[in-house]
């Protein structure tokens, strides 16, 4: 079986067992609006672009959506699955304006964004590097990674020095992690005791 949500994304995470039955669910959307919510209350939703279309992609624009986007482009090097990512999501939210625009608009993409997501492997340990051009970033833009490894991405500094709200990856992660336990365990947990622990278990390189 699939929760709601898990259903319309197409995409699970956690599976529980309860009475002999699995039951997915979905916790990377649910973890990353709750992060959005706590880390960057009040953003302006008016305009997203996200950078990635891929499974965290999916979760991060559904998310994005659910806390009440109007606009969202998003753009991935495959052009394709930019625009099946779109087209899954006007299905879901038909009311909105999603469309899809190939890599190259970004700079005019980001003239007229309140808020760039990343959800794209670029700046990981393993993958370093900027997803985009940090000229492109203005204070006026918030910014949201989902990398978290390291917890300050190249990105995530050169908001940070353009003034941008910025809300980095282990939110999203800690997020994700918050409500599987309570899904699993019942037991409603410390957000904040989990997120300094795992900032924690980054400075020890685990």
């Amino acid at each position: 079986d699939l929760s709601d949500d898990a259903a319309r994304l197409e995409a699970v995470n956690t599976v529980l067992i309860r009475d002999g039955k699995f039951i997915g669910h979905n916790t990377d959307y649910s973890g990353f609006g709750s992060a959005l919510e706590e880390g960057l209350p009040g953003a302006s939703l008016g305009h997203v672009v996200q950078l990635g279309a891929g499974g965290a992609g999916a979760a991060t624009a559904y998310a994005l959506l659910a806390a009440g986007a109007q606009h969202l482009c998003v753009l991935d090097l495959d052009p394709a699955r930019s625009r099946e990512r779109a087209e899954a999501l006007a299905r879901i939210f038909p009311d909105r304006n999603i469309e899809w625009r190939p890599i190259g608009e970004i700079g005019d993409l980001m003239s007229e964004a309140d808020g760039l997501v990343h959800a794209t492997p670029v700046g990981m340990h393993a993958h370093p590097g900027m997803p985009l051009d940090g000229d492109l970033l203005q204070s006026r833009h918030w910014v949201a990674d989902i990398v978290y490894r390291p917890i300050e991405t190249e990105l995530v500094k050169a908001a940070g020095a353009k003034g941008c709200r910025v809300l980095d990856g282990g939110h999203m992660a800690v997020g994700q992690a918050v409500d599987a336990f309570r899904l699993i365990t019942g037991v409603e947990p410390d957000r904040a005791r989990m997120r300094q622990h795992f900032l924690s278990l980054l400075r020890q390189g685990t």
